[in-house]
């Protein structure tokens, strides 16, 4: 067990802050710069300047690890050549997301695409999924999975690396029902590649995600271009439009419903209905429930950061 004097026992509120912030990203194993730390905590009324010295004060009591620009809660010098390596493979697949992403919005029904997942965090290992937050036409969504995947299956060999497309929504269901750090963080880390009036939808409906991540600046989106439907588009949408179509999306939905049901039966009853949201306006597919593996391990680590220091966090 770590131990630190009684004096440095008591932190102050932003101390505090700057600790879960670090704790959280510990789970991924992510060191942060000191302006990271700053645009993640969530307190506000603090800048850049009140941030750097309250970190040295956490450093000076062993608390807080600094290394070059980095910080972090463990003495591992791997950490930050690990992410060094990460932020520079990202920045090579970036380009190729960009690609796909032109590719994936010639899609009957797609409106808005988003980077999600590690990638939009600008950090990516070699066997890392592609992950794409889809907004679709709605009453259209699971035609437009159903689409998506099939291609997927069928000229891409079911490669997760080319793009993993796990969330959907459509143009009326913008808010995301579960709030927390997971999914403020995603949220908050979308990078919009497509669809610029439905991201600043999105960010407007999602506004709550402040209340995790107050000084997180907004992407980017003014070099995005907005939704130009292609000519193939319009002709299957307009084929489509009609209760044809109607029984199309419904029958899409009832497929991946019941071949998740059958394929993660293990699942309890509430995690599966989080796991693997599907509604016709909404449709959620993490076999890893990796939301309920974070939160868990961010309780973890700042229950145990509590104890190996007997510092209350609260």
């Amino acid at each position: 067990m770590n131990s630190v004097s009684d004096k440095s026992k008591t932190i102050s509120n932003l101390g505090k802050s700057i600790i879960k912030t670090l704790a959280y990203y510990d789970i991924f194993e992510y060191p942060l710069t000191a302006e990271e730390i700053y645009q993640n905590l969530g307190t506000t009324s603090v800048s850049n300047l009140d941030v750097l010295n309250e970190i040295e004060i956490l450093s000076d009591k062993g608390l807080v690890y600094k290394k070059n620009k980095f910080y972090l809660l463990r003495n591992n010098d791997i950490l930050i050549s690990r992410r060094i390596a990460g932020n520079n493979l990202a920045e090579k697949k970036i380009n190729s997301a960009y690609r796909m992403t032109k590719f994936i919005s010639k899609f009957p029904y797609v409106r808005a695409i988003l980077l999600s997942g590690s990638i939009s965090k600008g950090y990516m290992e070699a066997d890392s999924d592609v992950d794409y937050f889809i907004i679709t036409h709605p009453n259209r969504l699971w035609v437009t999975r159903l689409l998506l995947m099939l291609f997927k299956k069928v000229f891409l060999f079911n490669s997760r690396k080319v793009f993993c497309i796990n969330y959907f929504v459509d143009t009326e269901t913008l808010e995301i029902e579960e709030k927390n750090i997971f999914t403020a963080t995603e949220l908050a880390t979308l990078i919009p590649t497509y669809g610029k009036e439905l991201y600043d939808e999105l960010y407007k409906k999602n506004s709550w995600i402040r209340d995790f991540y107050p000084n997180f600046p907004k992407r980017d989106n003014n070099i995005i271009s907005n939704n130009k439907n292609s000519l193939i588009q319009k002709t299957f949408e307009k084929i489509l439009s009609n209760s044809f179509g109607d029984k199309l999306d419904d029958f899409a939905m009832n497929l991946f419903e019941k071949s998740n049901q059958k394929k993660y039966h293990n699942y309890n009853k509430n995690d599966f209905r989080v796991a693997f949201k599907t509604s016709k306006r909404e449709s959620k597919h993490h076999p890893k429930f990796f939301q309920k593996r974070v939160l868990e391990a961010f309780n973890d680590k700042l229950r145990t950061f509590e104890n190996n220091y007997n510092i209350s966090l609260e």
